[in-house]
Parts: structure tokens; C-alpha cells; sequence
């Protein structure tokens, strides 16, 4: 049952103060080239701004979180609010939740900590607006605060919540906000701990999903964060550090640098740097462009870093796997590069990979595992959303394809360009398993086949559905999982149609038009629509809104009328039609490529354009090609460069 809970909190006198009397903010200024009011990704675009100003303090006794926040809210909108909500993301994580609920009806196993069995997520101890009083009602994971007096468009309104929230490391269901011990340390990882106001957009008004473990979605602005916590912890976090001189100082520095513990064994106990003495450190951040906020803290915490283009990219490693993770911030750097130099430039001063058990992402942090070099792909992936759900900030509860699935697209398109067109070797002890290992083409294993699978069981999932959607399932369960390789299939495969280069370019565009804005999927395909000015809208329906798949074959190849010419016969077996690109391989051994269009437009190509094949479902499901060959015909392959179409007709052979 959902958990309600309707309170008045204490109160502090004053008036309400317009927005004029809210000092306004650099991120809100015309110097600031991010800002979306100075670049309008559509006509009469809005979004709301925030600035959050948080003080909070960690007891690493009794594993508590405790801070205060000031929120100023900019209403951009044309719409006049009575109320706001916000988000208290640890409150999933108790009996009685949505969450809970969720996971019986899937028949889980749910434990839960100490604190969580009290329904300790995130507790609020005091709540004023603009020093009224105030009614709020809490409905699990959100919070509605009513007004003291109508926001008007163009007016302001600030905050102030004093709040608590509880770490605990019991329980079974998947959470990020995570506390676990190493070697008698404590490491943490505070994502989603301090109350975030909802996202009040274009589309749908207020967004007030409940939390249920999977996605997220918040307004850009800018953090002034303070996280005071115990001496000996080191600590990194979304922004900028403003007093690293203080907290790292030289002589410290060059102590925890990963480079001194390149040879230490792999999980032997770590040395004591910082010895803890009772005191605290203060330790300051400052963000700008972002829409949420997260730290990573552990005493055991080794260091490394490398530059791209002026980025600092940082890596933190529990000393204990510190051998496994030299490489990790000049590989993320080369990622860095990849991702700006093909789809757009990083717009973060900074980037941090942190050792610390999961694969998670926020704006210029992510929680990453694994070692060298098989986490590779973890790291592309994880950093590849700082792109799309970092600068790109959709609303991932609702459509999750557009973070996971084209973070799974770029994920790909990185490891190949890094790593190679084949997955690196897998070693291990054994070394028979070594040296009968096979290895699969990188956009296979990571991208089709997992596709394939699902499809060949029937499993092919409309993936244009809200994340929360997919069966009532968890985790990846559903069909959830197509969200991220159905999704990137089908971005394979819009390269397919629109030819390399097109396609590269109308990406791109996609991200530098959107970045620091909130697009949905109809915004995606409208931008790749009006930039390359061909008609997709027949690729986007069939690859969003159905269960259509690929699927030709070569049905027969005969001799015909004219000397030395074949004629090669396709039949479309599955309801999803496409271009075509085939090659005749002749018997001395010349190769012939043909290309057949599935309507007007024609890509650029080096192959013969033959006639266009326009049909569908029962429409045209057979098509007779020409072609002249001199030399007589060997075999005829339908492409094999492994974007999606290709997968599927691996068996084709000729008959």
C-alpha cells in the first residue's frame, strides 16, 4: 500500500519574495554559451532553472546524511504553479513502497537494512517557501508542497529544507545509493540523497513518477555543494572542487597517486594513509550545467588522471584493485575524444571513473567496477551518458531508449574505434580456455545479437514505452533489455540508410541542438528528419511503434535473357522493409556491389543503384534484380558489414 502522509511543517515568518529579490545566478547569464534561453533548440522552447545550495554532513557511524538546502526555482513556464514536487529517491527502498510492491508481485525475495525496516529513506525535519507556512503531502518517493501564493511565469521562489537520509547497507533490491565495507573501511556513494525537485515540462506538465529503481529525469541549473565528513575519507563528486589545494595538497597528493601501487597485489589489504583522528573535512564543489548531483567517498581511494583537450579525467581506485585500474584515466580519456570528436564536444571541466562496485552514471562522475581492460566497455558506456542523460537531459523515466539505448549505440561505435572491430580476448587461469577462446565482432556482442536473441524468441519489444512499462518486469526483464540494444540497432541501422556521412552529420546535430534541453523521441525524429530532409518517418514508425523485424533471403539466381546477365530473385520474409545492398561475387573472384533503395532516396554509395523496391507487409514482397557479370556468377551475398539487417540474414544462401 502506498505510504501518505499529509503534514504542515514548521514555519518562519516573512513575506514572499519575488523573483526579483532571488540574486540570480552565472548559470542564467548571456556568458554562460550552455544556457538554453541563448540557444532555443526549437521556437518557443522553456525549461525551468534551478540552483541548489546544499550543506550536508556524513556520520560515518551511524551511516546518516544530514544537510540543509536552499533551492531557488525559476518558472520559465507560460503557466502559473500552485505547487511543486519533489523526489525522495530513498524512500523506495522500505515496506510498503511501490518498489516493495513491485518486487513481491515478481515474487523477489525483499530484505531489507536496519534503517529501511523503520522506513528510513530520506526524511525531511523542516520545509519553508520563501519563509511561509506551508501544506505538503508525501506519497512514498514524491512529496507535493503547496504554495504559499501562485508562481507567476517569470517569477521565482526559494526553498529551504533541512533533511536526513540513511545509508544502510542491507537489502536485496538493486539500489545506487550504496554503503559497503572493505578491508574494515566504509565506502560510499551518495547519488539521489538529498531532495530534488521534479521537472515541470512542455510535454507533460508536472513529472511525478514514482521511483522504482530504474530511471531518472531533472532540471539544469547549478550546485554550490559542501559534504563535510571524517578525516580520513577521500572523496570526488559531480563539479568542480574548489578548495582542492586544501584537501589535496601536494605532499597528500602525491602519497595517494595510483601510480605508487601499480604492483601491489590484487585484493591485498591497503595500506593507511590517512589515519583517522576524530576530525572532519570540509570538502566544496561547484557545478554548472547539470541537473543532479553526486559524491563518492572511501578512505581506501588511490588517484590517477589525464588530460584531452583541457578535460581533467580522474580515476579513483580502492588501493586493493589500484594494479587493475592504471589505465583507466587515460583510456577514459581516449573515450572523451571519440565521443567529441564524432557527436560533440564534452562540455564538463571534468570527468571522474570511480572504482565503487556498479555501473552508473551523473554529471561528470560515474560508479564504475572491473579492471583492465575488460572494463572497457563499462567505462565507454558510463561515460558515453554524459552525452545522453548528461548534456542531452531527457526524460528517461519515460522513454529510457533515448539515455541507455543511445548510450549503447555510441558505447559500440567507441569500443570499435578504440579497441577494434573484434572484442578483445578473454584470459584466464586456464590456459586451454585461453587458447581455444573465441572472440565476436564487437557490434555483435554488444549490440545485435543480443537484439537477435530476443527477436528470434518472439520477445521484439516496442521500445518507444515508458521505462516503468516493460511487463511489470525488473531489472532487465520484459523486454527492458531492448532498450538498449534494439535501440542501438536501430541507430546502426539509420547509419544503414542514410549512408555514413549523412548520418554522422545529422547525429551530431541531433546532440548540439538539443544539449542542455529536455528532447522526447518525437524531438529526435524531427531533428534528424529537417536536418537530412529525407522522409524516415516510415524507418521510425516500424522501429519504435512495432514488433516488425528484418528478415530476406535470396530465393533463386538463373541465368536471363541477355548474354552473361542473372537474374537474382529477394523475397522480404519479414514485415520491416529496407534498402538493400547485395555483391555478386564472380567466378575469378572480381566483386560486384549493387544497391537497391526502398524508396526515393538514394545514399550515397559506390555501388550500381538499381531500381527502387518499394513495398511492405503483402505489398511488393518479391523483387527480381539484373545484373550483368561476365564471368558467371560464384555466390551472391546480401551485406555483411553486421549492422542489423545483416545479422539477420547471416544464413542466407543462394539456392
Amino acid at each position: 500500500m502506498a505510504l501518505k502522509n499529509i503534514f504542515t511543517v514548521a514555519l518562519v515568518l516573512g513575506g514572499f519574495a519575488a523573483s526579483a529579490q532571488i540574486k540570480d545566478i552565472p548559470y542564467r547569464s548571456k556568458s554562460n554559451p550552455h544556457y538554453w534561453k541563448n540557444r532555443l533548440p526549437i521556437p518557443g522552447y522553456w525549461q525551468q532553472d534551478t540552483y541548489y545550495k546544499i550543506a550536508a554532513a556524513l556520520d560515518d557511524k551511524t551511516d546518516i546524511i544530514t544537510g540543509n538546502e536552499e533551492l531557488s526555482y525559476w518558472n520559465n513556464s507560460p503557466d502559473t504553479l500552485y505547487f511543486v514536487y519533489f523526489h525522495l529517491y530513498q524512500n523506495a527502498f522500505q515496506p510498503g513502497s511501490y518498489t516493495d510492491d513491485l518486487h513481491k508481485n515478481n515474487a523477489y525475495n525483499v530484505r531489507y537494512g536496519q534503517y529501511e525496516k523503520q522506513r528510513k529513506g530520506t526524511e525531511i525535519s523542516s520545509l519553508t517557501v520563501d519563509g511561509q507556512t506551508i501544506k505538503s503531502e508525501l506519497d512514498n518517493t514524491i512529496l507535493k508542497v503547496w504554495l504559499p501564493r501562485p508562481l507567476i511565469p517569470g517569477d521565482a521562489v526559494k526553498i529551504n529544507i533541512s533533511f536526513s537520509t540513511y545509508f544502510d547497507a542491507g537489502g536485496s533490491i538493486r539500489r545506487r545509493m550504496k554503503l559497503y565495507k572493505t578491508y574494515g573501511y566504509k565506502h560510499y556513494d551518495g547519488v539521489h540523497w538529498y531532495p530534488r525537485i521534479a521537472v515541470y515540462d512542455r510535454k507533460f506538465g508536472w513529472e511525478t513518477d514514482q521511483h522504482l529503481t530504474r530511471e531518472f529525469y531533472g532540471d539544469f541549473g547549478a550546485y554550490d555543494v559542501e559534504l563535510t565528513l571524517p578525516n580520513n575519507y577521500i572523496l570526488e563528486a559531480t563539479g568542480v572542487m574548489t578548495n582542492e589545494k586544501e584537501m589535496l595538497p601536494p605532499d597528500l597528493r602525491q602519497k595517494l597517486d595510483i601510480a605508487n601501487f601499480k604492483d601491489k597485489p590484487w585484493e591485498s589489504k591497503p595500506s593507511e594513509i590517512i589515519t583517522p583522528d576524530g576530525t572532519t573535512k570540509t570538502w566544496k564543489f561547484h557545478a554548472e550545467n547539470v541537473h543532479d548531483f553526486a559524491w563518492t567517498a572511501d578512505p581506501t581511494y588511490r588517484i590517477g588522471e589525464a588530460n584531452w583537450n583541457g578535460i581533467r579525467i580522474i580515476s579513483l581506485a580502492q588501493e586493493q584493485h589500484a594494479i587493475g585500474w592504471q589505465t583507466a584515466a587515460p583510456y577514459t580519456a581516449r573515450i572523451i575524444e571519440v565521443y567529441s570528436t564524432d557527436f560533440g564536444m564534452y562540455a564538463y571541466p571534468k570527468m571522474v571513473v570511480a572504482d565503487a562496485a556498479d555501473g552508473m552514471e551523473y554529471p561528470m562522475l560515474t560508479l564504475d567496477g572491473g579492471f583492465e581492460p575488460y572494463y572497457h566497455g563499462l567505462l565507454a558506456h558510463e561515460v558515453g551518458h554524459n552525452w545522453f542523460f548528461g548534456m542531452v537531459g531527457s526524460n528517461e523515466t519515460y522513454r529510457a531508449l533515448l539515455d541507455e539505448g543511445f548510450t549503447q549505440f555510441i558505447e559500440t561505435w567507441a569500443l570499435k574505434k578504440l579497441d577494434g572491430e573484434f572484442e578483445l580476448p578473454v584470459r584466464t587461469g586456464s590456459a586451454y580456455v585461453n587458447k581455444h577462446s573465441t572472440t565476436s565482432k564487437t557490434m555483435i556482442a554488444n549490440t545485435h545479437q543480443g537484439y537477435v536473441l530476443e527477436a528470434a524468441k518472439g520477445d521484439e519489444t516496442v521500445i518507444d514505452t515508458h521505462s516503468d512499462y516493460f511487463g511489470g518486469a525488473l531489472r532487465h526483464g520484459g523486454g527492458y533489455g531492448m532498450v538498449y540494444r534494439k535501440t542501438a540497432t536501430m541507430l546502426f541501422n539509420l547509419q544503414y540508410v542514410l549512408g555514413d556521412s549523412l548520418f554522422l552529420a545529422a547525429f551530431s546535430h541531433y546532440f548540439n541542438q538539443w544539449k542542455f534541453c529536455h528532447p522526447y523521441v518525437e524531438d529526435f525524429r524531427n531533428s534528424m528528419i529537417q536536418f537530412t530532409h529525407v522522409d524516415l518517418n516510415w524507418f521510425f514508425d516500424a522501429w519504435l511503434t512495432t514488433s516488425k523485424t528484418i528478415d530476406y533471403c535470396i530465393r533463386s539466381v538463373k541465368k536471363g535473357n541477355a548474354p552473361d546477365s542473372y537474374e537474382i530473385e529477394f523475397e522480404r520474409i519479414g514485415r520491416l522493409a529496407m534498402p538493400l545492398d547485395f555483391t555478386v561475387v564472380a567466378k575469378d573472384g572480381r566483386h560486384y556491389n549493387y544497391y537497391i533503395p526502398n524508396n526515393w532516396f538514394e545514399k550515397k554509395t559506390d555501388a550500381k543503384i538499381l531500381p527502387r523496391w518499394i513495398g511492405w507487409d503483402k505489398i511488393r514482397p518479391t523483387y527480381k534484380a539484373e545484373v550483368v557479370i561476365p564471368e558467371g556468377i560464384s555466390v551472391v551475398t546480401i551485406d555483411t558489414t553486421l549492422r542489423l539487417a545483416d545479422v539477420n540474414m547471416l544464413n542466407n544462401s543462394t539456392k
